[in-house]
């Protein structure tokens, strides 16, 4: 028996948590007892008698490994299942346009959409893809843009391609990423029996802060969002993003907002993302502000989680992201002309630059994460950074700065939410 080298020792506060990579198990402890639990963990067979019971736990959870084990093969195993193999998953942008105007926006509000000839070639690759036997599922994921501005094209070809999955045998979900103001109960009973089954939502605050960012005339965006929330959570899942900066973030009068103005009925079927701003620098957030604001959702029923490391959902194998003007990319945050990518009217895709510039993580022997004993929980950088990085400096380096303060951050969120995950699900159980 040995230690895996893929463990982590996390100080939190009073506490410090133990954490593997591979099987994402983790426990807590108290630091006066941290070092007890690490000497044993690192050193096995000797304590084997002494602390059975233990052991065989930290057997069973990945700490303690056999001899003969060969983690590298482990994780190339979660990273091959991770990539979702057998699940087609394409990511639609029917416009850039957009009803509101969010200040942290990195898209190009343009007044582009999709042509109805781009449409008819993404059924032709649909088709195409779901009588390719290696694929199980269809996944269709909408962005934009706003994409309730384009209702009817999102509707017919979710539609369509859910009686396509249904005449070849696949299974097939939809996801919509809104703001969820021109949603309302009709579309969303018509988009659920079309098979759209999940949607994410954010919010920028309490309902006088969400306001002045996303200002509509004559109608206040917070109730619109929320009272469409609480349609689609008798119905669908929906997470409810919360996008927070030093100066939004208040807890008692965020969760008050929201708690007035979402039904109790169907909370059971949300989760309350809580992200920092990409643009707000972590040092400025009040300390102890986030964690009040994770106990508050959870008092009021919310199942709250925080942003966790992990590889990017353009990384799955069979990913593609169709672009307005009907390129194709690897990556929805990338400019759409510089789509690598086009559909033909067979539903073939032609790259007309070197999709190779694109490379797993895995299978690029310029990658520094290779070695990186945080791949298994991080997976390195997106697939545009290291596109980018392979270009201005021909190799894949870590993205970022001080990696063991942000690979920390990231196990602490894990087990918080693991935590919370916990906490609510006996929450249900009592009720």
């Amino acid at each position: 028996m040995k230690a895996s080298k893929y463990n982590y020792e996390v100080a939190d506060k009073d506490s410090v948590i133990f954490f593997n990579g591979i099987t994402e198990s983790s426990f807590r402890t108290s630091k006066k007892n941290a070092s007890s639990f690490s000497a044993i963990i690192n050193n096995p067979e000797p304590n084997y008698e002494t602390f059975k019971d233990f052991i065989d736990k930290m057997i069973a959870q990945g700490f303690i490994i056999d001899d003969t084990v060969d983690e590298p093969q482990l994780v190339k195993e979660k990273y091959d299942a991770l990539r979702k193999p057998g699940v087609y998953s394409i990511m639609i942008l029917p416009t850039y346009q957009c009803n509101l105007r969010c200040w942290y926006c990195i898209q190009d509000h343009a007044n582009d959409w999709m042509s109805d000839e781009n449409i008819r070639n993404i059924k032709a690759r649909l088709t195409k893809m779901a009588h390719n036997p290696e694929i199980k599922h269809l996944n269709i994921s909408w962005f934009g843009g706003e994409p309730m501005l384009a209702f009817d094209k999102v509707l017919s070809l979710t539609q369509w391609t859910s009686q396509l999955a249904a005449s070849t045998g696949k299974s097939f979900k939809s996801s919509i990423t809104t703001n969820g103001t021109l949603l309302n109960e009709e579309r969303i009973l018509q988009l659920k029996e079309a098979g759209v089954n999940h949607y994410q939502i954010t919010i920028d605050g309490n309902r006088e802060v969400h306001n002045k960012v996303k200002s509509m005339n004559r109608v206040s965006a917070f109730d619109k969002t929320l009272e469409n929330i609480g349609h689609i959570i008798k119905h669908s899942s929906c997470s409810l993003r919360f996008n927070y900066t030093k100066d939004n973030l208040s807890p008692e009068s965020i969760i008050r907002d929201v708690d007035a103005a979402l039904p109790k009925e169907g909370r059971e079927n949300m989760s309350f993302l809580v992200y920092k701003v990409w643009q707000e620098d972590e040092s400025a957030i009040p300390e102890g502000e986030v964690e009040k604001l994770m106990e508050l959702a959870c008092s009021i029923g919310l199942r709250p989680r925080l942003a966790v490391g992990g590889m990017c959902y353009a990384d799955n194998e069979y990913f593609e992201c169709v672009f307005t003007n009907g390129k194709v990319g690897k990556c929805d945050n990338e400019n759409p002309d510089s789509g690598l990518g086009r559909i033909t009217a067979e539903g073939d895709i032609i790259w007309d630059g070197d999709i190779s510039s694109y490379p797993a993580i895995m299978d690029n022997k310029k990658s520094e994460c290779i070695s990186c004993r945080y791949l298994p929980m991080c997976w390195g950088p997106c697939s545009a950074k290291r596109k980018g990085m392979l270009i201005n400096e021909g190799v894949i380096r870590c993205q970022y700065a001080d990696r063991e303060r942000e690979m920390g951050n990231s196990i602490r969120n894990a087990r918080r939410n693991e935590e919370y995950s916990n906490r609510m699900r006996q929450r249900v159980e009592q009720n």
